[in-house]
């Protein structure tokens, strides 16, 4: 926040910023952990989806609360890598149609 709030501060017009979560809790997760093959437990509409959008209005609401707002957010960095197996990195897997019902149902 505090390096965001100074590049806002000396830039000539406002900052477009945008995020994109890796993972979601693993307490969502089908694998229950960080890393790996995993996707949001349930299905859109569902609870564990709802919960996980609720993360996102979080984020933006407490980073609001400084001053920085967001143009875009993504639904998931590389949503693809959740559906590989051993994938070392945090991911969360999403097949272009769960990402979408996601979206329209849950953002």
């Amino acid at each position: 926040i505090p390096i965001l709030q100074a590049a806002q501060a000396v830039a000539k017009q406002p900052l477009s910023l945008y995020a994109s979560p890796w993972t979601s809790p693993v307490w969502m997760k089908t694998n229950g952990a960080m890393t790996g093959r995993g996707t949001l437990k349930g299905s859109p509409g569902d609870k564990y989806h709802r919960a996980w959008a609720k993360y996102f209005i979080r984020f933006l609401d407490e980073y609001a609360k400084y001053n920085l707002t967001f143009w875009a957010v993504t639904a998931g960095n590389e949503p693809t890598a959740g559906e590989i197996i051993f994938y070392p990195f945090q991911c969360l897997g999403f097949s272009p149609e769960h990402q979408r019902d996601f979206i329209a149902q849950d953002l």
